[in-house]
């Protein structure tokens, strides 16, 4: 059995496990000695290791960023016991699966995600290895808009060994990828899914795909699935969690949170408790976030529901802050407020009271960082209010848009002047160089000095003969 602390191939040490959702494997996060960070280790316990790792190293050929690395595979004994290991970088981000349990999609966000992950298994498929196993779990969404897709080539293998795959091909890729699609934009499982889930603001291909879909007919290639999802814009996907906090929630959600909200007014009238409106936009922010991350985690599931309970009510528990709306004396009308309340497992302590302050005082702080424009967090504000309404999905969905895209930078209107009249003023500059004269003092002490006389002297010419020498020669 592979134990925490083991060490695989003098590099990779398990640090903790993590749950799985695809058979024949253990999964571990570990730390990378050489790397200095921290990985993935998929040990495989299923029938056939060898054709794992096989299909490990076909998915480590393919190369595309939207593709989860595969950095190492291989064979190690522990415990007198042979394992196969496969080692990848791990997803950022998002998990797909964590988003179709809390939100309906807009159709143009799931269509980029979606068509992001059909070009990488595209690619894939262009070099002869697919999928095989897609799901929700398997494509992350980074904060930056990186979508990501692992278990390229060996989900499929496992699950085929385990019998609860179909086998790896570009149709069973395509016609996964259009369930997930269809689950995104309608909340509701593609399986159960109607014509009648289809929401009004899907295109009239993705409304084709998603009928395909629905009827069982396909889509039968990654490509027909592109051409469904087209035009398919990334920067959208930027400032994904500030995104997903604008998504509406789901119908069984939203219906939850109005039970809740109904029953602490009961609690609240029945007590002589009022409770304002600042009280009811935290607790429509509280539940909206925290809902699933809640249930997802049993620890923190008690505290975050106290968290819940204590902003519907709008109660803090504070000796020095004078706007406290309950003091020391009401303490125990607010423990039995809280007890009342059906998410609560225990009385709070003052302890926890103090942590339930910080915690608002971390959210002012964190709140006053936020850029957002004033359209956008007016719209934010009112779909908090109403989440159902896709009116205002519809419009913070384009003014988040409009926000995270990335203006044009036109620089020839500029780069061209500039050049101009860069060229005038060196030329300019050249000619006044050529017509002023040369100092000699910028020749420097090394020039050569002149060594010539200021004049040249020369003997004077002899006297001419007169003509009266020359009468008595002759």
């Amino acid at each position: 059995m592979v134990h925490i602390g083991a060490r695989l191939a003098r590099r990779f040490t398990l640090l903790t496990s993590e749950d799985v959702d695809v058979p024949g494997l253990e999964r571990f996060t570990a730390h990378d000695s050489r790397l200095h960070r921290n990985v993935r280790v998929d040990v495989i316990t299923a029938l056939a290791p060898s054709a794992v790792r096989q299909a490990a190293a076909a998915a480590a050929r393919v190369r595309d960023p939207r593709l989860l690395r595969v950095l190492a595979s291989g064979r190690e004994r522990i415990d007198e016991e042979s394992w196969t290991y496969m080692v990848t970088d791990v997803p950022e981000g998002m998990r797909f699966a964590e988003l179709l349990t809390r939100r309906r999609v807009p159709a143009r966000i799931a269509g980029t995600i979606i068509g992001d992950a059909a070009r990488a298994l595209e690619k894939a498929a262009d070099e002869g290895v697919h999928h095989g196993y897609l799901r929700s779990s398997s494509i992350s969404v980074a904060n930056t808009g990186r979508v990501t897709v692992s278990g390229l080539a060996v989900d499929g293998e496992l699950a085929m060994q385990a019998g609860v795959g179909r086998g790896a091909s570009e149709a069973t890729d395509a016609m996964a990828l259009g369930k997930l699609y269809l689950a995104a934009v309608t909340g509701v499982d593609p399986d159960s899914a109607t014509e009648r889930d289809l929401p009004s603001d899907l295109g009239v291909r993705g409304r084709k795909l998603c009928i395909h879909v629905i009827g069982g007919t396909g889509p039968l290639t990654l490509d027909s699935v592109l051409h469904s999802l087209t035009p398919i814009d990334s920067r959208i996907l930027r400032d994904f969690a500030t995104s997903v906090r604008g998504m509406p929630a789901l119908p069984a959600a939203t219906l939850e949170i109005q039970a809740r909200e109904k029953r602490a007014d009961d609690d609240a009238a029945g007590m002589g408790i009022t409770v304002g409106a600042d009280a009811l936009d935290r607790a429509d922010r509280a539940t909206q976030e925290d809902l699933a991350e809640g249930r997802s985690d049993p620890q923190l599931s008690s505290s975050l529901a106290r968290i819940d309970a204590k902003s519907k009510f709008g109660l803090v528990y504070d000796e020095d802050d004078a706007d406290s709306e309950v003091d020391e004396d009401d303490a125990p009308i607010l423990r039995e407020v809280l007890a009342s309340h059906p998410e609560v497992e225990e009385p709070l302590g003052a302890n926890e009271l103090h942590d339930l302050y910080e915690f608002d005082e971390m959210v002012e702080v964190q709140d006053v960082n936020n850029t957002t424009s004033v359209w956008e967090a007016l719209l934010e504000r009112l779909h908090r209010r109403w989440p159902g309404s896709e009116t205002l999905t519809r419009r913070l969905e384009r003014a988040h848009a409009r926000a995270n895209r990335a203006g044009p930078i036109k620089a020839a209107p500029i780069l061209i002047p500039l050049f101009a009249i860069a060229v005038i003023v060196t030329t300019v500059w050249a000619f006044s160089m050529l017509k002023t004269p040369l100092d000699p003092e910028l020749l420097g002490p090394d020039s050569p000095q002149n060594t010539y006389p200021a004049f040249t002297h020369s003997p004077e010419p002899s006297p001419s003969a007169s003509a009266s020498d020359k009468a008595d020669d002759e």
